[in-house]
Order: C-alpha cells, then structure tokens, then sequence
C-alpha cells in the first residue's frame, strides 16, 4: 500500500537540539548546586518530556517531587530563553521534507516536547513547509509512547496505520509506532545511534533522510 503520511519525531529526528537543552539543564543544576552532565550524557536523558530530563538529571538522593517540580519550573523559563541555542535542521531533512510535498505526502511532529516550544522550532527552522500537525506534550494528551497523540494524527487525515511511516531516533518512538501499529524506520543520525534503536526493535534503521524515501512505496 502506497505510504500517505510521514509522522515525525522532533528533538534528534528533524532537528538537532541537544545544545540548547544541555545548556539550559545544565545552568538549572548549577544553580542548585548540583553536578552537571556532558552534552553526550544529556543525550541519554531526553525522549521522554522535561519532568523525566529534570528527575534523571538530578542526584539520586534530590529527586523529591519538591526538588523536580522546581527545577522543572526554571528549566521552561531557562530553556525559553535558550531553546535555540545551537539548534540546527540535520542535513537532508529540508530535502525529504521538498521530496514528500511534491509526492503528496503529509507530514507531522509527534514530540514528547512542549507542544509550544515544538511549534516554535518548526515555525522557525522550516518556514518553507507546512506540517499538517505540530503536537507535542499538553496537559490533554498521554505523552508518547502511549499513541493516542499519533493516531489521532491518522485519524483526522483519514489513513490507516499501514498508510503511514513514523521516523524517530529513540527507543521511545519505536515503541510509540509499535503501539500504534504503524511501521517504524530509526533514524541513526539522532541522540541514540543505530546500536541503541536496534536493540529496542527497529527493524529497519537509516542513517540519511533521503534513505527514507526507499520505504514510501
């Protein structure tokens, strides 16, 4: 069945924001005086929305719901000052974002992200192209890997999960698609690599965005 729609995942998918996070962590746990992490280490700590960022980053022994929730208060001002701190669009995604328009293909972001933050960097970092849906973490909607975010995505484009492809760099949209029912491709140039996306079942793995093209027809 010829693919119609392209769900994406955002942070270490379309682009490449791990600065900017590590940074505004980072200036968090030096305020609180605890220890900060390596940009390599944020890494492992993103996939799953800034509650989970601040409880892993936080000492083992600090991680009181007090502690999180005021450190998660001052990473969204920190993080809305510097969210675009070294961000870039990963080369080759303008190109199959131009590929999927002309072929008549839909495309979207699924983000654990703040559903504000994720608008604003498709806004910013891709002005030529129009995403049918930018949805990211909101009070209303379960935060992946529940799908409810992706099928409603579906839904409202009138497709069935086996019309769709949904590309992410994690294990957490692995299991997002899985939950969906629709098929996966990882994405090896993002924060968890091939090794990691294999091990959490990604059965087909690319490491460039026009590689994704094979898989629409």
């Amino acid at each position: 069945m010829r693919i119609k729609a392209v769900i994406f995942d955002l942070d270490g998918t379309l682009v490449d924001s791990i600065e900017g996070i590590a940074y505004s962590l980072n200036k968090v746990l030096g305020e609180r005086g605890f220890p900060v992490h390596s940009v390599e280490k944020c890494k492992s700590f993103v996939g799953n929305g800034f509650a989970e960022l601040v409880r892993l980053a936080v000492p083992e022994g600090h991680r009181d719901q007090e502690e999180i929730s005021r450190c998660l208060s001052r990473l969204r001002a920190v993080y809305g000052r510097h969210w675009d701190y070294g961000m870039r669009a990963y080369d080759g995604i303008e190109d199959l974002l131009e590929y999927l328009r002309s072929h008549g293909i839909s495309f979207s972001i699924d983000t654990n992200k703040d559903e504000g933050f994720a608008k604003e960097i498709a806004r910013r970092f891709f002005p030529r192209f129009t995403f049918f849906r930018v949805a990211g973490t909101t009070p209303l909607v379960p935060k992946k890997t529940n799908p409810a975010r992706a099928l409603g995505i579906l839904a409202d484009l009138g497709l069935s999960p086996d019309q769709c492809l949904y590309l992410g760099d994690s294990e957490v949209d692995t299991v997002t698609a899985k939950n969906a029912g629709i098929p996966h491709i990882g994405a090896a140039w993002g924060f968890r690599g091939a090794e990691l996306l294999a091990r959490a079942g990604a059965e087909i793995i690319i490491h460039r965005p026009m590689d994704l093209t094979r898989y629409l027809e």
